[in-house]
């Protein structure tokens, strides 16, 4: 009987320690808001698809998801393989807290990957990722989030929020130095790196509050000829027809405890391999800088301004108020000023409206006189719903309330 009962105590220990090697952890953002918005225009009034909101032309209010985080939840999972080696998953999902839906490009849109780790080597990752190059433009200006975060939108130099069918690698870090670098496949036998893509960044914190940060991404665009039905075996995310490039560097450093401060340059470069179309053989920069002040604890406020080369501008101001370590509240006013040559910053996305704001699967386009505009989705390219082909200043003054779990 005591060999029963020690064998059995000893199943328990066991069974309690194997447990303890495999963790998963749920976790979410959301981020609610309303907005008083000024100057919209009709063609860029019709990329507001969510059901609650109802402007249409000039001034009014709208409920806003994700205008500063993005509405999401999602779950991560590791289990210890002994000798510094880890296996794990991670998989991330929209919520659009305006009407309950998630993202039309998928349930597990912004994540769906398994990685393996070593403390020494770094990680591998398989399946789909956040860009590398987004991961680390979000983070060159202290109080930055998604509103002020559309400038790598509005200059062509991102290929996308995330990559599919990717494989990705992320050193360990050294000397407070990360780097990631990412492959997303075509998916197909026999048409080379068309409708492949390729990211990675540089990020640095070693030198007295100072942060270094480099980043590169870049999509090589189908063929006329390859698209239509027969590139359905083509990720969605790796199908654009257009050859696009991106590269940006920011420093960032922290003056006091309570006061740091960024700049960035970022570039970006769009060509349709010889295709007609109005966003063909575009250029185009952005500069800017921001400032982030912790007057208390509870109280953050930041402040950033962004210029394109085309002349376009965007002013955004914060405030925050931490009610607890997981809510807070925030108030943001963004300006913007068109931009010279019939071309200015996305007056939708700079207005409050984030990435996922847009969340209709419909992108439908009309070309009149040259000029292309979209039923659907915002893609804030110049020539399209997102850039006015009328010049016109846009603002917007929304407030919010974050929770996180």
């Amino acid at each position: 009987m005591k060999k029963s009962l020690f064998a059995l105590a000893a199943l328990g220990a066991f069974a309690t320690a194997a447990q303890a090697q495999s963790t998963v952890t749920l976790y979410g953002t959301f981020d609610t808001s309303v907005a008083y918005l000024t100057g919209l225009q009709a063609a860029t009034a019709s990329t507001i698809t969510n059901a609650s909101n109802s402007i249409t032309t000039g001034d009014g209010f709208g409920y806003i998801d994700g205008s500063w985080a993005t509405s999401s939840w999602g779950m991560r999972g590791s289990e210890d393989l002994g000798g510094g080696m880890k296996a794990n998953f991670h998989l991330e999902s929209d919520t659009l807290t305006n009407t309950g839906n998630t993202h039309s490009s998928g349930l597990f849109r912004r994540a769906a990957n398994v990685s393996l780790a070593d403390a020494k080597l770094g990680e591998v990752f398989l399946g789909r990722r956040g860009n590398a190059y987004i991961i680390a433009t979000a983070q060159m200006l202290p109080v930055q989030g998604n509103t002020a975060h559309q400038w790598r939108n509005v200059i062509l130099s991102s290929v996308g929020d995330q990559i599919s069918n990717s494989i990705s690698y992320a050193t360990p870090t050294v000397m407070a130095t990360n780097v990631l670098v990412q492959y997303g496949m075509n998916n197909t036998i026999d048409n080379g790196d068309d409708g492949s893509m390729f990211a990675a960044h540089l990020v640095n914190k070693s030198i007295n509050g100072l942060q270094i940060t480099a980043a590169y991404n870049n999509m090589v665009g189908l063929r006329a000829a390859q698209t239509g039905a027969g590139q359905g075996a083509i990720s969605a995310a790796n199908t654009a027809v257009t050859n696009r490039e991106g590269y940006a560097a920011g420093l960032k450093y922290k003056v006091t405890p309570a006061i740091e401060v960024g700049t960035f340059y970022a570039h970006g470069r769009q060509n349709n391999g010889g295709q007609t179309s109005a966003t063909s053989g575009i250029s185009s920069g952005a500069g800017g800088f921001g400032v982030g002040y912790q007057a208390t604890p509870a109280i953050l406020l930041g402040a950033n301004y962004v210029k394109t080369t085309f002349q376009a501008q965007m002013t955004n101001l914060q405030a925050h108020y931490m009610l607890s370590k997981r809510t807070r509240v925030y108030s943001q006013i963004t300006l913007t000023q068109a931009a010279k040559g019939n071309q200015q910053l996305g007056t939708l996305a700079a207005s409050g409206f984030s990435p996922i704001a847009c969340n209709s699967s419909a992108n439908t386009t009309t070309t009149t006189a040259g000029v292309t505009t979209s039923a659907g989705c915002n893609n804030a390219l110049p020539g399209t719903a997102g850039f006015q082909n009328v010049p016109t200043n846009a603002n917007g003054y929304n407030v919010g309330i974050i929770h996180t779990f």
